[in-house]
């Protein structure tokens, strides 16, 4: 199983994922990871195919297996505007994932890809089944959330 980078959002994940992981979760054996594992979909979508659709309710978080996926935020005036391309090891979809809103992005394959889809109801079975992998992820999800908050506001 691959998970993101949380040291540099924008770095890339070779084969061997135990690397790139936090030190937390590098203490967990391959059993509780595969553990995580039993609670994701693996989902492939065609170049151009549409992940998640911009005012959806998916409370799903997604993780970027193979390829590479566009996300597009949502501006007042316009339906959206183009933005970033994630790849392998990345992540969307985390704040419909936390807070059951309706999306405020668009995701698109650009080309084929596969992602794992956590949907909020097996992250709470996760929760109760496996608390401390539950916990790491979350930290793991707001480590990431706020790197990327911190390019973002370099950036303007």
């Amino acid at each position: 199983m691959k998970f993101f980078s949380y040291d540099d959002p924008d770095e890339r994940l070779s084969d061997d994922a135990t690397v790139a992981l936090r030190p937390a979760l590098r203490d967990f054996s391959e059993a509780q990871l595969d553990a995580l594992h039993s609670f994701v979909a693996e989902l492939r979508f065609a170049p151009g195919a549409r992940v998640v659709a911009i005012g959806e309710h998916s409370p799903t978080l997604f993780i970027i297996v193979s390829g590479s996926v566009r996300i597009a935020a949502h501006q007042a005036g316009n339906a959206g505007r183009a933005g970033l391309v994630l790849g392998e090891g990345e992540v969307f979809g985390i704040s419909s994932f936390l807070d059951g809103e309706a999306s405020a992005i668009s995701a698109e394959a650009c080309e084929g890809c596969e992602v794992l889809a956590l949907r909020r109801a097996s992250f709470d079975q996760l929760a109760a089944w496996q608390p401390a992998l539950a916990i790491a992820l979350l930290h793991d999800l707001a480590t990431y959330a706020s790197r990327r908050l911190r390019v973002l506001n370099a950036a303007c």
